[in-house]
C-alpha cells in the first residue's frame, strides 16, 4: 500500500472517530440541565469543539510515528496500530466518564483521580465480579470495534466516500477556532456569571474550564459572578489552645460506626439488637452527618470542625484532640474496619500517630465475613487488654456499602436484587430490590453489634464504658432521584441524616428529638470524661445537649448550611465556578429569583461559617 494510501485510510478512520466521539458528548446531554436557546448553541458548539480535541489526543501518537522514515518496512501497520490505539483509549475515557457521571453526576476529577491512586480506593468502590465481567467485555467491544473499523478501511480503500487532505486541514483549523471561540465564552460566562451556559458546560466531559479574570478586568468588562471562595488549605493551628485534660475521669470508650448507615434503618424489624439497646440509652432522633462521604463524616464526628479543614489536617497528619487526648491518658487503642485506613485517609488523620500495631484492616473476603472477624477480634482484645488501663475501641462496618453484602441465609427480604451489576443497572425498576439488599446488609450489621453488646455485657465492661453507635453518612434510594450518596452541590436528607445511639454508665434512657450534628460527638464525649475545657476552644459547635442554630456538612468540594428552612450549598476548594445553590426543606431545588433573596438574606450566616471554616489555619 502506497503512503498516499495509508493516509488516505487514517484520515477516514479519524473523521469516523470525530463522529463516534461526538455522539458520546451527546450521551452526557440529557445527564444536565440545558436551558434557553443560548445555552442549547453553546453545548453543540462545545460538544463540536471538544469532539475535534480528543480527536486531537488521539490522533496525537500517530502523528508523532508519521516522523519516521517512509522507507521502513513496518511504518504503515505501526501507523494504524497507533490510530486504533489511540483511538480506543479515548473512547474508553469518554465512555468511563459518561458511566462515572450517570451514576454520581460529577466528571472525572481531583476526587476520581484519588480514588484510583490511593491504596484501597478501587475497592472501596465495592465492584462485584458481574461487573469486572462487563467492563471487560465492554473494554474489549471497543478496542474490537476499533480494529474491525481499521480492517474494513484498509480492505475497501478503492471504495465508498474519501477524505481529502485539503478538506481535512481545513476541518482542522475551524474546529481549533470553534475550540478558541467556546472557551473565551466560557471565561466571559465565568466572569460575568452566565449560570446557564455554565451549567450547560457540565455536559462536556474532560472540560478545561478556561477563565481570564485579568483579560476582561483590562477590557473593562464588569465582574458580575460572584467571587470565588476558597477555603481548602493553609497551616494548621489546630486546637489553638493547649487542652486541659488534667480532671479527666478515664472511662472506656467504644465507637462503632456503619458505613452508608441512614436513620431509618434503627428500627425494631431491621436492626433488632440496636434498637433494643437505644431504649436503654440515648436515641437522637434528628441527628445528621457532617456530610454526605465517609471523609467527611468521619472527620465531622471525630474533630468537630468543618469540610474544608480535612485538606489540610490530612496533608499536615494532624490528629483530632479526642484521640491525643485518649494517647495522653495511656488509653490501649484498637482500631478496626472492614475496609481500609488508607482510603478514606484514617491513618492521615482520626487515628495518626497511632502505631501500627493498634490499627486492624481486614481488606479480603465478602464483607460481611469481615465484619464477623473483626467482631471477634474486637471482642478478644476487649477480654486480653490490661484492666489497669482505659480502652478505646473502633469499629468500621462495610456491609452497607454498595453492593450492600449480607450472608444470603440471612436475609431478612427475600424479594432483593440477586446481582449488583454497576454497568447495566436498571435504577428506576429495580431501586426496590437494591434498596432490600441494603436492608440485608444493615440486619447483618445489626447482629454484629448484637454480639458485641452480648459480650460487654456479659463481662461487665458495659458499665464501665461510653459506647456510641452512628452512620459515617446516609444513603439515597432515588427519593430524590439519585442513588447513593455524593452527587455534586445537593445534600439530601437521606445521604446525610443517620442514626445516633449513646450509651453512658448512670445515663438514664432519654430519646433527644432536636436536631443534633456528628460535629457534637466529639465534645459529647470529652465532656462525658472530664474534660471541662469550652468544646468552641478546639471544635466548631457545642456538645449534644445544645440545639444548634444551623447545620453544616460538606463533601469534597462543597459544603453546605441548613438552617431549618433551607439548604444553602457552595463549592469552596476553587476547583468549580463559584455560585450558591438553595434548597427548600424537601430538598427541591430553589430558582433563581428566590435563591439570590435568600442569599442576601443569610448573608450573615455565610460570614460566620466562612469565618469558622478558617480558624484553625493560617
Amino acid at each position: 500500500m502506497s503512503a498516499l494510501e495509508v493516509a488516505g485510510v487514517l484520515r477516514r478512520y479519524f473523521a469516523l472517530l470525530y463522529v463516534a466521539l461526538f455522539c458520546m458528548v451527546a450521551l452526557f446531554w440529557p445527564q444536565v440541565t440545558i436551558r434557553g436557546g443560548a445555552a442549547w448553541g453553546f453545548t453543540l458548539a462545545a460538544s463540536a469543539a471538544y469532539a475535534g480535541l480528543y480527536l486531537a489526543v488521539a490522533a496525537l501518537p500517530c502523528l508523532l510515528l508519521s516522523l519516521l522514515p517512509r522507507r521502513l518496512a513496518f511504518r504503515q501497520p505501526l501507523l494504524a496500530g497507533a490510530a486504533v490505539v489511540g483511538g480506543s483509549l479515548v473512547l474508553l475515557a469518554m465512555y468511563a466518564d459518561y458511566r462515572l457521571y450517570a451514576l454520581y453526576q460529577y466528571h472525572f476529577n481531583g476526587f476520581v483521580w484519588n480514588l484510583l491512586t490511593t491504596p484501597g480506593g478501587v475497592a472501596a468502590l465495592g465492584a462485584t465480579a458481574s461487573t469486572e465481567l462487563t467492563v471487560a467485555i465492554q473494554v474489549s467491544a471497543i478496542v474490537l470495534a476499533n480494529l474491525a473499523v481499521m480492517w474494513g478501511l484498509h480492505r475497501y480503500r478503492q471504495l465508498g466516500w474519501q477524505f481529502p487532505a485539503r478538506p481535512a486541514v481545513i476541518a482542522g483549523f475551524v474546529l481549533c477556532g470553534l475550540l478558541a471561540t467556546e472557551e473565551v465564552v466560557f471565561a466571559y460566562s465565568v466572569h460575568t456569571g452566565q449560570e446557564e451556559l455554565l451549567a450547560a458546560a457540565d455536559a462536556i466531559p474532560f472540560h478545561m474550564r478556561t477563565s481570564s479574570k485579568t483579560l476582561f478586568q483590562k477590557l473593562g468588562v464588569e465582574r458580575r459572578a460572584l467571587q470565588s471562595l476558597r477555603l481548602a488549605g493553609g497551616d494548621v493551628v489546630y486546637p489553638g489552645t493547649a487542652i486541659d485534660s488534667s480532671h479527666l475521669q478515664p472511662s472506656n470508650v467504644i465507637v462503632l460506626v456503619a458505613e452508608s448507615f441512614r436513620w431509618d434503618l434503627l428500627d425494631p424489624e431491621i436492626t433488632p439488637n440496636l434498637w433494643k439497646f437505644s431504649q436503654r440509652a440515648t436515641r437522637y432522633e434528628n441527628h445528621y452527618s457532617g456530610g454526605n462521604r465517609t471523609r467527611m463524616g468521619l472527620f465531622s464526628l471525630f474533630y468537630g470542625v468543618y469540610a474544608p479543614y480535612w485538606y489540610s489536617f490530612e496533608k499536615q497528619r494532624t490528629a483530632p484532640v479526642l484521640m491525643n487526648v485518649l494517647r495522653e491518658h495511656n488509653y490501649q487503642i484498637a482500631a478496626h474496619t472492614s475496609q481500609s485506613f488508607d482510603y478514606p485517609e484514617l491513618r492521615h488523620t482520626v487515628f495518626s500517630g497511632v502505631p501500627e500495631a493498634n490499627l486492624q484492616e481486614i481488606k479480603t473476603g465478602e464483607p460481611w465475613q469481615r465484619d464477623i472477624r473483626n467482631i471477634d477480634d474486637l471482642s478478644s482484645k476487649i477480654d486480653h487488654r490490661d484492666p489497669r488501663r482505659p480502652f478505646f475501641g473502633f469499629m468500621f462496618f462495610e456491609s452497607t456499602h454498595a453492593p450492600y453484602n449480607f450472608p444470603e441465609d440471612q436475609a431478612l427480604r427475600s424479594d432483593y436484587l440477586r446481582d449488583m451489576n454497576y454497568i447495566d443497572l436498571d435504577l428506576r425498576n429495580n431501586i426496590g430490590g437494591i434498596h432490600n439488599r441494603y436492608i440485608n446488609a444493615a440486619h447483618h450489621i445489626d447482629a454484629q453489634v448484637g454480639r458485641l453488646l452480648e459480650h460487654l455485657e456479659k463481662t461487665g465492661m458495659l458499665e464501665q464504658t461510653v459506647l456510641l453507635f452512628t452512620g459515617d453518612h446516609g444513603e439515597e434510594f432515588m427519593e430524590k432521584g439519585r442513588w447513593g450518596h455524593g452527587h455534586g452541590n445537593s445534600f439530601p436528607e437521606e445521604q446525610i441524616r443517620v442514626p445516633l445511639v449513646l450509651w453512658r454508665p448512670g445515663v438514664a434512657p432519654a430519646v433527644v428529638t432536636h436536631r443534633t450534628s456528628h460535629l457534637q460527638v466529639a465534645p459529647t464525649l470529652l465532656a462525658a470524661l472530664g474534660v471541662d475545657q469550652p468544646a468552641r476552644s478546639y471544635s466548631s459547635a457545642e456538645p449534644l445537649d445544645r440545639e444548634l442554630p444551623y447545620f453544616v456538612f460538606g463533601e469534597y468540594n462543597y459544603m453546605g448550611i441548613d438552617d431549618g428552612r433551607n439548604k444553602i450549598t457552595f463549592p469552596f476548594t476553587g476547583s468549580d465556578y463559584f455560585r450558591y445553590s438553595v434548597f427548600d426543606e424537601n430538598d427541591n431545588p430553589v430558582d433563581r429569583g428566590a435563591r439570590d433573596g435568600i442569599v442576601a438574606a443569610a448573608s450573615p450566616l455565610l460570614d460566620e461559617v466562612t469565618k469558622e471554616s478558617r480558624r484553625f489555619v493560617r
